[in-house]
């Protein structure tokens, strides 16, 4: 069957045609290539080998029994095997390096780790959220008002200016 469309004739389109046509429509989804398969799985790999080359980077702290320690703390804060939990930590491992253990760190009852994490968190302190440095200026202020040791009292209070 013919018709006419500006005096040419053209042949009406089978429906087969007219899907092809679609599928080289710019708007048409798009088919996965073969190796598609194969590139979602070597990009995985890639991740999984950057995650144990960051691990191997940090030495003990990329361990399971640092995160662990680390779980421990944030678990055992407010209960009386809190002091122990952060004692074995810093004995392991040092000061933490991340923003959410360090403000843990400042219910600890040893007045100089307080104060390294104090220093530690100043440091981090322009790269958080604003309500991160909210949170972090009203804990320097109750220790600025509630601090047993007179050093941590003062060191606090000069915090408060600089922030």
């Amino acid at each position: 069957m013919a018709r006419q469309h500006d005096g040419k004739e053209r042949e009406k389109l089978s429906w087969r045609e007219i899907d092809r046509r679609k599928d080289r429509s710019p708007y048409a989804p798009q088919e996965a290539p073969k190796d598609a398969a194969r590139s979602r799985r070597s990009e995985w790999v890639m991740k999984k080998y950057r995650k144990e080359a960051d691990k191997l980077f940090m030495g003990k702290k990329g361990t399971k029994k640092h995160q662990k320690a680390r779980n421990d703390i944030d678990r055992y804060q407010g209960t009386d095997q809190f002091e122990t939990a952060v004692r074995t930590y810093l004995d392991q491992y040092g000061l933490p390096d991340d923003w959410n253990t360090l403000s843990l760190l400042l219910d600890y009852s040893n007045s100089e780790s307080v104060l390294q994490a104090l220093t530690a968190m100043k440091g981090l302190y322009e790269t958080r959220s604003l309500v991160e440095k909210q949170g972090f200026r009203a804990k320097v202020d109750i220790l600025a008002m509630t601090a047993s040791d007179s050093d941590l009292r003062d060191f606090a209070e000069e915090m408060l200016k600089t922030l």
